[in-house]
């Protein structure tokens, strides 16, 4: 073998490896962003179905619909707050809620993993207590929906 053949396979494994290395880089940033979409996809249902139970029921006045509710993956509990009527906030919750609230942002609902991450509005809705918190279980939550004709009554679905 000459001594010209030797360099070119150094030159030829060289490149071999750089390629593998760059398509391995690029396939692993693409399953991570597609984990990353993923969860977002799920946020977003989660909000819209939601959204569109509390906006089906609110003007059917004495119906009661049992909604379950797949959460993001990250988040333990949701946390709603009284918007109908001006809430009564109990010491023991998360400062960020208790920050939302008194600042009047205008959110009733709030991801909570450790602390409340997320927070969107959905309607005018009543609780009680003024502020309710449901853990999730397996990532899901059950609510009970109470149309009252211009909100609605939110409360955890008991078996």
């Amino acid at each position: 073998m000459k001594q010209s053949q030797l360099y070119g396979q150094i030159f030829i494994y060289i490149l071999t490896i750089i390629l593998i290395s760059f398509i391995l880089v690029y396939g692993y940033n693409a399953v991570q962003n597609f984990k990353k979409r993923a969860e977002q996809v799920s946020c977003l249902k989660f909000k819209n179905d939601l959204s569109n139970a509390v906006a089906s029921i609110i003007s059917d006045f004495g119906s009661i619909k049992r909604k379950d509710l797949q959460l993001c993956n990250a988040y333990t509990q949701v946390c709603f707050v009284e918007t109908f009527e001006s809430p009564n906030l109990p010491g023991s919750i998360d400062p960020i809620v208790k920050d939302s609230v008194l600042s009047n942002a205008g959110k009733n609902v709030f991801l909570i993993e450790n602390i409340a991450k997320e927070s969107f509005y959905i309607g005018k809705i009543s609780v009680e207590p003024d502020v309710m918190c449901i853990r999730a279980i397996n990532s899901k939550i059950s609510l009970k929906l109470e149309g009252k004709g211009n909100h609605v009554l939110l409360s955890e679905w008991r078996n």
